[in-house]
C-alpha cells in the first residue's frame, strides 16, 4: 500500500501541538511498522520551507529535510506536465486551490491509496482514499 503524505500533517509532526503531533506520529508509525509506503512531492519540499526560509531558520529547513529524507520510502515526486493538467483537471473538476491540486494529482499518478491531509474539503475527491487528521 502507498500512502501520500500532504503537507499540514508534516508540519504538525514537527511544530504542532501535542496531541495532534501525537495523532500524526501514531499515524505514520503504524504505517511503517506494517511496511507502507509514504510518498510526497515537491510541491511538499516548497510548502514546508517557506516560513523557514521567510524568516531565515536555516536550522528548521534542516529539519524538514531530516524528516523528509528519515520518513520517505522514495524520493519526492516532482511535478511533471502529466501531473500538471491532471492537476487542472481536478481543480476544474472540484474547485481545488492549484497546491491541493496538484497534491491529489501527483497522488494519483503516484498510484497511492491513500491521501493523508488535514484539509476536509478534500474528503469530496473521489479517485483514491482522502484520509483526514479529524477523521482519525
Amino acid at each position: 500500500m502507498r500512502i501520500f503524505i500532504d503537507t499540514a500533517p508534516l508540519i504538525y509532526l514537527l511544530e504542532g501541538q501535542s496531541a495532534v503531533s501525537d495523532q500524526v506520529e501514531t499515524q505514520l508509525g503504524q504505517w511503517i511498522s506494517t511496511g507502507k509506503t509514504l510518498i510526497t512531492s515537491t510541491m511538499t519540499l516548497l510548502e514546508l520551507l517557506v516560513i523557514p526560509k521567510k524568516h531565515g531558520d536555516n536550522r528548521m529547513v534542516r529539519k524538514y529535510r531530516a524528516l523528509l529524507t528519515d520518513l520517505l520510502s522514495e524520493p519526492l515526486v516532482p511535478l511533471s506536465e502529466s501531473i500538471a493538467e491532471m492537476a487542472a483537471e481536478i481543480r476544474g473538476i472540484y474547485g481545488f486551490k492549484t497546491p491541493d491540486s496538484i497534491q491529489l494529482a501527483t497522488a494519483v499518478h503516484s498510484g497511492t491509496d491513500i491521501f493523508y491531509t488535514n484539509n476536509l474539503r478534500l474528503a469530496k475527491f473521489t479517485e483514491i482514499e482522502v484520509l483526514t487528521l479529524s477523521a482519525e
